[in-house]
């Protein structure tokens, strides 16, 4: 897809007032969201001096300063959090100067905003085209593939990143992020703590040894790393956020209610804060709360997954089976690949009596989780009983 044949359906989303970035948020059987990714924190400006991106020196002068002016608008724009219009902008940059380094670079990061990883991939393959040299392109694509879930690809562009800016704190703190993501927590520890050695006040790696921590079942340490990232922005609602669900999984309800109710508070439009509430507010059987906070984060996120299977989950504990099924539907259009989403929708549909579906979605998950035994466990029990009707 072109960038000028992009579809519009991002109009829709004017309103979408939340960071780039999104919760892995799906629900097993146990009823626990996991929260598999370490959110961008915050994104970085670019590395590159501001006399590298202005390109309109060798231009004729008129177009230099069209191009200038579309640039200016989508700046602001994008400040201002009004991606759609942004996005208007910066294509009408590309229009005019096909190779422009800047304007490929900020729509991936306002496609970013808008949770669209394909496509801002797409762009920042693009800006890493036009300059193979820049640290940050490479870093940008990095995210963009993390966000996607391809952490080998993930890998090598942030070390692509880290040859030309070996000191490059962010690269490092997301290359322990994806190495974390796979199980390998000596080394995500190692390059979390290089991170801190170089950026001390940088929130991510302090979110990466928690978690860390919390799965070699260290959870003093992992409380503690939580402190440090929201002790560096208290008012950061993604911090709050992955500490207030942290305390949920260990059990600690009033604290985490409390933690999540700051995040929601720190920045009312930030989705995913809504999505933990909900989730810790069912937990405490406040079922009513929980569904009005899940809808709220689906009408800030209409377009992001985790929206929609947080708000499935919430209706599968209130008994509305039907109304979890078409959620997590909504979801799997969104990321029809994620097979945490395809457990979910095939236990949800067991819950709903359609033994059949539930054993079709199965079956697709455990082709793509072949070592996952709750989904196995479930399959094996849908068989029994359709093989007894």
């Amino acid at each position: 897809m072109t960038i000028h044949s992009r579809p519009r359906i991002l109009s829709s989303l004017s309103s979408l007032l939340i960071a780039a970035a999104t919760v892995a948020f799906v629900q097993p059987a146990s009823g626990l969201p996991l929260l598999d990714k370490v959110l961008p924190h915050k994104t970085p400006r670019p590395q590159a001096p501001a006399a590298e991106l202005d390109e309109t020196a060798t231009l004729p002068p008129e177009k230099a300063k069209r191009i200038a002016k579309h640039t200016e608008l989508g700046d602001t724009f994008f400040k201002r959090r009004d991606y759609t219009n942004a996005l208007i902008e910066y294509e009408a940059v590309v229009k005019q100067d096909k190779d422009n380094f800047k304007a490929h670079y900020m729509l991936g990061k306002v496609l970013m905003a808008m949770s669209d990883y394909e496509e801002a991939l797409s762009e920042f393959q693009n800006v890493v085209r036009i300059r193979s040299t820049s640290s940050d392109a490479h870093y940008m694509t990095a995210e963009a593939l993390r966000m996607l879930g391809r952490h080998e690809e993930a890998i090598s562009e942030y070390e692509n990143s880290l040859r030309v800016n070996t000191k490059y704190a962010p690269a490092h703190a997301y290359l322990a992020e994806c190495y974390r993501m796979k199980g390998e927590y000596r080394v995500a520890t190692r390059e979390a703590k290089e991170a801190i050695k170089l950026e001390p006040n940088l929130v991510v790696p302090y979110l990466v040894l928690a978690k860390c921590y919390s799965e070699t079942r260290l959870p003093d340490l992992s409380i503690d790393n939580y402190k440090k990232a929201v002790g560096l922005d208290p008012k950061d609602p993604v911090t709050r956020t992955q500490f207030g669900v942290a305390l949920g999984h260990m059990k600690k309800w009033s604290e985490s209610e409390n933690e999540l109710r700051k995040a929601v508070e720190a920045d009312p439009n930030y989705a995913p804060g809504h999505v933990g509430l909900s989730w810790i507010l069912a937990k405490r059987d406040k079922l009513e709360e929980a569904l009005e906070q899940a809808r709220l984060a689906v009408s800030l996120a209409p377009n992001d997954a985790d929206t929609h299977s947080g708000l499935a989950w919430v209706y599968s504990q209130i008994g509305d089976h039907n109304s979890s099924v078409m959620q997590y539907r909504l979801a799997l259009r969104i990321d029809p690949k994620n097979p945490k989403l395809h457990k979910a929708l095939g236990l949800a549909l067991s819950d709903r009596g359609d033994i059949d579906g539930a054993i079709a979605e199965l079956l697709h998950t455990t082709k793509l989780m072949p070592h996952d035994y709750e989904s196995e466990l479930a399959l094996k029990d849908l068989m029994q009983k359709r093989s007894q009707r």
